[in-house]
């Protein structure tokens, strides 16, 4: 799975955050914040803009074909909705921003250059087109909200039976009953066959990119899943260590497929981290959840509106990451964690004034933990300048040794290594250094420290295998490839020699 297509390139949207699922899910949980917005913002011009950037957004997320996208927009705004007084208006504005949208996603389906990212000036003219149509779906859904406006202030009878209908616990209680139901109808009745499907070893994705949206192709996810599963299994305890997914991956999959990560924080957790570590992910995940449901439970008035569009955004979040691995991405995990802080803070002053409430007192703030964890976040911040630094003495390295600057490539690598000691990097750097200056000792050395850091890398026993046969160690060569081949054995490349890789 690849990121960032270029233009032309890939018919999913890549831009601006490199991956389409990690866009698709900005998209989704805009569209909750977007609802929100048009019934608490205390600025009315901001109301009406929030429904008038919905069309722009769903049709944004149309264009990423992302199934992770349109499961956080449900999720997201499914508990928006469902946790407020509001719902039935943040129903009904929905469903003016899908009416919006509808028309430019009908035209693009019809455009397959713009459809399907194909470079070229038809494509640009298609686009322009979908352009001047999206607009005329805004004014549309700016219309229709400002008869959902104008009906709420008619206090027409209807309406009002309609929201006590809308409010009435027995009522939401009958609904997620039906939804049950429905749910586990769906599961007898396509069960067997979006099971089939999503296991399924083909992971190529759909020539029409739109039909993506109802397949159940788990695009390799649950062969991702189960080498997570049987890593954990091999290191129960304490796992294989942090990110060493990739060396079970490459030793254990069955698919040919390059990949670095599990699609799943939590499986990833496991098999990495092992139980302590996934219990901890779990517990971190969990909490954040329960403490921002406690906010929302305590709150009342546009205070508990406001905890349930968070709420929400965490929610869609915990769910999304259990798929697919655009937690990494830093812009998307800011977005969990300044919600999941929000709702925190605001549970804690809940607690504080129930506190002193209870005791006849005025309000008494301990900063003590909270200092101790300001602390605690300072010292893991500065914990990953290291690996930064690490990496830009590496890049340093590589461009003066594009340059012919030898001795300039050397210090910055010896630099990387001085940093972090412990690190595999640093020292590859240098064996590839002394290989391209024909010191086959001194590269064979190097390598062999990488190894000693990182053993399970098939790679490094590759470079050493192709730096043994330079230096016409014809045996030890062998058997450094034969121990590649045993940690990658479905790496194509491998059995083409010494070459093979490149």
């Amino acid at each position: 799975m690849t990121l960032g297509p270029a233009p032309g390139g890939n018919a999913r949207l890549g831009y601006p955050l490199g991956y389409w699922n990690a866009n698709g899910f900005v998209f989704g949980v805009a569209v909750a914040l977007s609802l929100w917005m048009s019934r608490r913002s205390l600025n009315a011009p901001l109301r009406w803009f929030a429904v008038g950037a919905m069309p722009a957004v769903l049709l944004a997320l149309y264009f990423t074909y992302s199934r992770g996208g349109l499961l956080a927009l449900l999720v997201a705004c499914g508990c928006l909705i469902a946790l407020s007084h509001d719902r039935l208006w943040l129903l009904a504005t929905l469903g003016v921003g899908v009416l919006g949208a509808l028309p430019a996603v009908l035209a693009t389906q019809a455009r397959r250059g713009l459809a399907d990212n194909i470079a070229g000036q038809a494509t640009i003219d298609q686009g322009a087109t979908v352009l001047a149509i999206l607009a005329a779906g805004t004014l549309l859904a700016l219309g229709l909200f400002w008869l959902l406006r104008r009906l709420e202030r008619s206090q027409h009878e209807a309406t009002g039976r309609a929201l006590a209908f809308s409010r009435n616990p027995r009522v939401l209680k009958a609904a997620a009953i039906v939804l049950a139901v429905l749910a586990i109808g769906a599961a007898i009745g396509v069960g067997g066959r979006a099971w089939d499907q999503f296991t399924s070893p083909d992971v190529q994705f759909t020539s029409y990119p739109e039909n993506h949206f109802g397949d159940f192709s788990g695009t390799g996810r649950s062969e991702m899943w189960r080498v997570a599963v049987d890593a954990f299994g091999e290191a129960p305890v304490g796992g294989h260590g942090a990110g060493t997914y990739r060396f079970s991956w490459d030793q254990l999959r069955h698919i040919d497929l390059k990949l670095l990560d599990a699609h799943s924080l939590y499986l990833e957790a496991f098999a990495e981290l092992g139980l302590i570590g996934g219990l901890l992910v779990l517990a971190l995940v969990g909490m954040l959840l329960w403490t921002g449901f406690a906010a929302w439970r305590a709150a009342s008035g546009a205070r508990q509106e406001l905890h349930a569009v968070l709420l929400a955004v965490c929610l869609a979040f915990a769910i999304g990451a259990g798929i697919d691995w655009f937690w990494e991405i830093a812009a998307v995990g800011a977005i969990f964690f300044l919600a999941a802080g929000a709702l925190v803070a605001a549970r804690c002053g809940q607690l504080v004034r129930a506190r002193a409430a209870a005791d006849g007192e005025g309000e008494q703030r301990r900063f003590g933990l909270a200092v101790g964890g300001l602390a605690l976040a300072w010292i893991a911040a500065l914990a990953l300048i290291g690996p930064l630094l690490v990496d830009r003495e590496i890049d340093a390295s590589n461009a003066a040794a594009a340059e012919g600057k030898i001795e300039s490539a050397l210090d910055r690598a010896d630099t990387a290594r001085s940093i972090e000691p412990w690190a595999a990097t640093p020292y590859v750097q240098l064996g590839l250094l002394a290989e391209s200056q024909g010191d086959y000792a001194t590269a064979t050395e190097r390598l062999t420290q990488a190894i000693e850091r990182e053993e399970d890398n098939w790679q490094l026993y590759y470079l050493r295998a192709r730096v043994e046969r330079e230096a016409d160690d014809v045996p030890a060569a062998a058997a450094d490839l034969t121990e590649a081949r045993r940690l990658n054995p479905e790496e194509a490349c491998l059995h083409e020699g010494f070459e093979g890789c490149g």
